[in-house]
């Protein structure tokens, strides 16, 4: 029980924290859960709101607390003070905690992240940038991304460190100019196209591409059929060359979910009759699903029944004995099992031939497909708005809008709802002067028709 004003007000303070971390978490499970539409996460995000700007209104002692969560809570605790100090523009606060990050962690590495790209003052921008040139290697995958992310203009500082980063550090450098680099950057990161490391080998080929690089997209097509790193960046910079190597992935015992949304991205028709037979298969179902509908724009939805997963750890002995011995879960009083009914996306083969039936009349073979319209800048931002757009096609169209097109876009998919919303009311406006450059349904690459 508190024993004093000061003291309520900690606690208070502390419960706000640990609110805002329960919903930061929720947050990122949810950003890539299929139950739920991009624009359903503003809800969270208000709530989550509402927590930090308590935090912001409780000053010094809120700070204190904040800073005092920073050692002693999780990870989601260290998000939302972080947040806190930004809105303080308590540098002090935020660069403490960023000289003593532990980088190995992922989660408390992607939280200081995250709390920096939606919060960070531009203030802070020259400081930030000082530090990513110090000695201090290890924040040069967290500060690179961060102001890449915020299109800070840091091309010539990832130059100079980027010969001097390990195989660690490089992808997240390689992602970050590919978000703000140019012609210098192009020649730097080329070397790293054939790095032995697939994870260097994949950044490097996304960064040129979005770079305008068609090298890139040779190279990954060579590559590709012994290797999946490639896959994705043919997805959004290739053209029926890519969509025959993909084919004959798919038809392969190497089907994989990245080749299957690939072909969805490419939009070919001739591809949707292999994209269909691995409905067939439960592993792939999903992501072929998911393939069809960004061609098609079919929502055709179905409730299933998930079941819980069993940890035996959790069981009382009774039922865990039975289940080792078994395999039988334990069940309802009524004998139903644990679990609940959600609407996902159908994969159904009977309901997606019927659809494909009814609807091929709609469809030009001639034409590539995003959404059931033929597949053009504005046919993409469709996508986008689209709320039952999966989060990972969404991702990969707005890289796509950058490499096709040549659109200047700064969005990115796990971006606030709201600040989403107000970039693409901006890309709209792009759009609809550049739409006209475009044909439907036709192969671009840095904005120019491809053969």
């Amino acid at each position: 029980m508190a024993t004093s004003i000061r003291q309520f007000n900690i606690e208070l303070y502390e419960e706000h924290l640990e609110e805002a971390s329960f919903l930061y978490e929720q947050r990122l499970a949810y950003l890539v859960d299929p139950e739920l539409t991009w624009k359903d996460l503003d809800e969270f995000e208000e709530r989550f709101e509402a927590h930090i700007d308590a935090l912001v209104v409780g000053k010094d002692l809120a700070l204190e607390v904040c800073k005092t969560q920073c050692s002693s809570g999780d990870f989601g605790e260290l998000h939302a003070a972080m947040r806190v100090f930004c809105r303080q523009d308590r540098s002090d606060l935020a660069f403490a905690v960023l000289q003593g990050i532990d980088t190995d962690d992922e989660e408390v590495t992607q939280a200081v992240i995250d709390a920096l790209k939606c919060e960070c003052p531009e203030a802070w921008y020259d400081d930030l940038v000082r530090i990513l040139l110090g000695s201090q290697n290890h924040l040069v995958t967290v500060l690179g991304p961060v102001l890449a992310y915020r299109r800070v203009p840091v091309e010539e500082a990832l130059l100079k460190i980027i010969s001097q980063s390990d195989e660690v550090g490089l992808p997240s450098l390689l992602w970050s100019l590919g978000r703000v680099g140019g012609e210098d950057a192009r020649a730097a990161i080329n070397p790293h196209l054939t790095s032995n490391n697939e994870a260097v080998a994949k950044a490097a080929c996304h960064a040129l591409i979005r770079l305008g690089d068609y090298h890139a997209i040779r190279h990954g097509l060579l590559v590709a059929q012994a290797k999946p790193w490639p896959i994705l960046a043919l997805a959004i910079g290739g053209n029926h060359t890519a969509v025959n190597v993909l084919t004959d992935i798919v038809k392969s015992e190497k089907v994989s979910d990245e080749a299957l949304l690939a072909l969805g991205m490419l939009g070919d028709l001739s591809s949707v009759t292999h994209i269909f037979d691995c409905l067939m298969n439960p592993e792939r179902a999903m992501a072929a699903a998911e393939a069809l509908q960004t061609i098609t724009g079919a929502v055709l939805q179905e409730e299933v029944f998930i079941p819980d997963e069993i940890d035996p750890d959790e069981l009382f002995d009774e039922e865990r004995e039975k289940y080792e011995q078994t395999g039988k879960v334990p069940t309802r009083p009524g004998g139903e099992p644990f679990g609940e009914n959600v609407v996902q996306i159908s994969i159904n083969p009977d309901t997606w031939r019927q659809w494909l039936t009814d609807h091929k009349q709609q469809f030009d073979t001639k034409l590539r497909y995003r959404h059931g319209k033929p597949i053009s800048p504005a046919a993409s931002l469709y996508c986008l708005m689209d709320e039952y757009t999966p989060y990972r096609v969404r991702e990969l169209v707005c890289d796509e809008m950058v490499v096709r097109y040549g659109a200047q876009l700064a969005l990115e998919a796990d971006m606030r709802v709201s600040e989403q919303e107000r970039l693409l009311n901006d890309l709209v406006e792009w759009v609809r002067e550049n739409q006209p450059k475009f044909a439907a349904g036709q192969w671009y690459f840095a904005g120019k028709p491809m053969e």
